[in-house]
């Protein structure tokens, strides 16, 4: 094994996220709740009279004495959306303590990664190794909610555990805000992962995960960013429309050209690629990774609806795109500057419509060149080579340089996230913008584009605020002081409550944002995570 594996993080749901294995809860009695309909029957095939029955069909084979396993493949009316394992989560309610049983059931947690390591299961959407995906086993129904702390760690620790034994990689899906801050928090403490990215890769994503979280970081995304859930390059796009069609275009150098001998050749580009796009429904893993960071502003050259689904995922309710809708009120918004598959006239693809994209997106510009004056731009998938964001970029940098003379501080535009190290282009970007590679040079693209994804995990880990520390479940994650303090910030809290008025809700909302619960309520939003 040359590379070791990786645990992700990311806040979002099962269903919705491109993965190879998904592992699923269950108690000793092989009872799945509906709250996995969604993954196991995509196709909504079952009643829900029949769902009982339905989920009976894939128990595994040796679940009485092993309790956890491979779903069955005798079912008929379930269309899971990936291979599935289930593994016996569940409070036993035996007399023996809560953080025991916990315990127990993260042996069965470790038994199941070792199965599934074990399988031969292959990668899909480029991956060169395995991607298992599971949310925060046993804090929902399994019944382990006040220790969620507890399984925190120990759901870390078994999966960094499994990644180093075998060549797979495991993805966490955390369902709330409380949750995902509380494993990034402690990973953290206890592993920062230097070993993929290295010390100076590391320091680069602190650097960037600070400016994300003092809000200067704007990001725009290229088509890599979607490769990642299987979708197509540029190039690859037209080639496979060229392929579908049995037309020979890629003898022409350029893909714009490409592109606009397709269109005189079939007609209607533009709804023959909103369609093939709109067939991908579930976001990729750098989706979940860059939407968690929680950017307010980004721009994308992108067709797909991968970033707003996984943005809302990540708990984002509205999510406006521009042009096409209208910004709300403290609510983050997407810019498309190609278009988008929901309007097909708008997809920019061929060379008239890049030779005419000024004339008719003008606007559009103005908000990109607003970013690159007022933010930190964040470029991750993209090439630096779209003739459109070119122009934008020299238009700002010509008027920065005449506004502010020879002597005038020039900070630059964005950081480029690349695969790999280019330092030609990073020669020519100098002092305008910063490139960052990822990895060392590599032969195989899904190596580098999983390191990339390592290196987005990474700024996400240190970005992600803690929501979490006055929340009483995750006090195991913390020190003697750190329960100290979180203990005085439950008492004032309920002093604050215990006042009708004086103006201190400013303070009381700060305490919630922390973790601590909406005084009218009592107790937290309800978890179905496991």
């Amino acid at each position: 094994m040359t590379d070791p594996g990786h645990v992700f993080v990311v806040r979002g749901r099962l269903e919705n996220l491109d993965h190879d294995v998904v592992v699923l809860p269950t108690d000793r009695r092989f009872t799945v709740t509906q709250r996995w309909r969604p993954v196991l029957d995509a196709g909504r095939a079952s009643s829900d009279a029949s769902w009982r029955s339905a989920t009976r069909s894939l128990q595994p084979s040796r679940w009485e004495s092993r309790h956890y396993g491979r779903a069955s493949s005798d079912h008929t009316h379930l269309l899971p959306v990936s291979t599935v394992w289930f593994v016996d989560v569940a409070d036993r309610s035996s007399g023996t303590a809560l953080k025991e049983q916990a315990r127990q059931a993260l042996d069965r947690v470790r038994e199941t990664l070792a199965d599934i390591a074990d399988s031969g299961i292959g990668p899909a959407s480029g991956r060169p190794r395995p991607l298992v995906a599971l949310p925060t086993l046993g804090v929902g129904g399994g019944g382990f909610d006040q220790v969620r702390g507890f399984v925190v760690d120990g759901l870390i620790r078994v999966c960094e555990e499994a990644v180093e034994a075998a060549e797979i990689d495991v993805v966490i899906v955390a369902a709330t805000a409380s949750d995902y801050a509380a494993f990034q928090q402690h990973r953290r403490v206890i592993s920062e992962h230097p070993v993929h990215i290295g010390v100076d890769g590391l320091e680069q994503a602190r650097t960037l995960a600070t400016k994300v979280r003092d809000g200067s970081i704007a990001l725009f995304l290229g088509a890599g960013v979607s490769m990642s859930a299987g979708l197509p390059s540029w190039g690859g796009l037209i080639e496979e429309l060229a392929g579908t069609h049995a037309t020979d275009v890629l003898s022409l150098a350029s893909p714009l050209d490409q592109a606009e001998l397709l269109q005189e050749r079939l007609g209607n580009l533009q709804a023959q690629v909103a369609d093939l796009i709109s067939e991908k429904r579930r976001y990729g893993l750098n989706h979940a990774l860059l939407a968690a960071l929680g950017c307010r502003e980004a721009v994308t050259t992108n067709y797909d609806h991968l970033y707003e689904r996984a943005m809302a995922d990540a708990g984002q309710r509205v999510v406006p795109v521009l042009p096409f809708e209208n910004p709300a009120p403290e609510a983050p918004w997407l810019l498309k500057m190609h278009g988008d598959v929901a309007h097909p006239h708008s997809i920019v693809l061929t060379r008239s419509d890049f030779v005419g994209y000024h004339a008719r997106s003008g606007p559009l510009g103005a908000v990109v060149q607003a970013l690159l004056l007022t933010k930190h731009l964040l470029v991750v998938g993209a090439s630096m080579t779209d003739d459109n964001f070119l122009r934008l970029a020299h238009e700002v940098l010509a008027f920065r340089a005449a506004n502010r003379g020879e002597n005038g501080e020039s900070s630059p535009l964005g950081t480029v996230l690349t695969l790999d190290p280019q330092p030609v282009k990073a020669e020519l970007w100098r002092n305008r913008f910063d490139y960052v590679a990822a990895s060392v040079p590599s032969a195989d693209d899904g190596v580098l584009a999983r390191r990339l994804a390592i290196f987005l995990d990474s700024i996400a880990m240190h970005a992600a605020e803690p929501r979490h520390l006055a929340d009483p479940r995750y006090d195991y994650l913390l020190d003697d002081d750190g329960r100290a303090i979180a203990e005085a910030a439950r008492e004032l809290a309920k002093v604050i409550d215990a006042r009708a008025a004086g103006g201190w809700e400013a303070l009381r909302r700060t305490l919630e944002q922390h973790g601590l619960t909406a005084p009218r309520f009592g107790k937290p939003p309800q978890d179905v995570s496991g």
